[in-house]
């Protein structure tokens, strides 16, 4: 009677005591710039920041500096600054601006440094290392340290076999370059990687582009706070990107997505739907998932014939969970914001 009665009382505290939940920890690479290129990574910035209470943001390295991304990044900060003041938002559990500011990497070294640390501190909790750009800099810092390996989780945005100069879907040329420059295949071809855990998005964040919805967005966040601002402020100088464009927040949403376990890729989730297509000789590797489609993951050139069924069906898996994390990311604004 006495053990049935002490198993009783631990079902009634498990239900009654809320879980204990742990933010994930993130490091981000990004190749924001201020004037040219595309100002997604400025708006996703923002995006990231919106979520600062939810996530543990551990590094944030402009990998531009010649292109101003400090600069580019420290405008987004600015705007957190303001918005933190007048809105309270340390009353959210944000951290405040000063703390961004120290997440920042000066240089090359100092990335590679930071993110050797933050892979040690890690301990039995991943890593999250978000690549929203050329993958150059973090490939040094593999390289130097391939240790870190094993520590870490990778998502990477656009990378793989992009949309080539000839067709604005899909591309009718294969082998043109990929998003992440030649330091994705330094590392996809080095062997003291191929267990790493990596989840590689192709096509699918390009359901964050398509139909109103993302112009609706835009309007919708334009109102809330000086980040919202800022969402609308960095497109002024592109007319054909004013929307909530955000091509790199795919990798945050699915960390974000909370009916999503993030140790699956394969299960649908805000970012889409992967598949692991090298069961052995790459356990942990995940990309687009092909669905019906005859995709040959190990050759894509040989099924190239495909790749505009597999750009509509990749981008579908992100759209069809793109209403939900709109309405989630308009509810939190309105609590954090105050607005109705």
């Amino acid at each position: 009677m006495k053990r049935l009665f002490l198993l009783v009382m631990l079902i009634v505290w498990h239900f009654q005591c809320p879980a204990q939940t742990t933010k994930h920890r993130v490091f981000v690479f990004t190749d924001i710039n201020i004037g040219g290129g595309d100002p997604d990574d400025r708006q996703s910035l923002v995006h990231l920041f919106w979520y600062a209470d939810e996530l543990e943001i551990v590094g944030i390295v402009p990998d531009r500096w010649n292109k101003q991304g400090m600069d580019a990044c420290q405008m987004a900060i600015d705007a957190f600054r303001k918005d933190y003041d007048k809105y309270k938002f340390v009353s959210f559990g944000f951290p405040d601006a000063k703390k961004l500011e120290e997440l920042l990497a000066k240089n090359t070294a100092d990335a590679i440094e930071r993110l050797r640390k933050a892979a040690v501190e890690s301990n039995e909790q991943p890593l999250y290392v978000l690549v929203w750009g050329n993958m150059a800099n973090f490939g040094k810092a593999l390289k130097q340290y391939p240790e870190i390996s094993e520590k870490i989780r990778l998502i990477t945005i656009g990378t793989g076999l992009k949309y080539g100069p000839k067709d604005e879907v899909a591309g009718e040329e294969c082998n043109v370059p990929n998003w992440n420059g030649d330091g994705r295949n330094e590392i996809y071809n080095d062997p003291r990687f191929n267990k790493m855990w990596w989840l590689e998005i192709n096509w699918t964040y390009n359901g964050m582009f398509s139909g109103e919805g993302p112009k609706e967005m835009f309007k919708q966040l334009s109102k809330f706070g000086a980040m919202g601002e800022h969402i609308e402020f960095v497109t002024r100088d592109h007319p054909w990107a004013q929307y909530f464009r955000v091509g790199d927040t795919p990798s945050v949403l699915y960390l974000l997505d909370p009916s999503h376990n993030p140790d699956d890729p394969t299960l649908s989730s805000w970012a889409g739907k992967f598949k692991k297509p090298f069961e052995q000789e790459r356990p942990n590797y995940y990309t687009d998932d092909n669905g019906t489609i005859p995709w040959n993951y190990t050759d894509p050139c040989a099924s190239w014939n495909q790749v505009k069924a597999m750009y509509v069906y990749n981008k579908q898996t992100l759209e069809n969970e793109r209403p939900g994390m709109y309405k989630a990311l308009i509810k939190k604004l309105v609590k954090i914001y105050g607005k109705n």
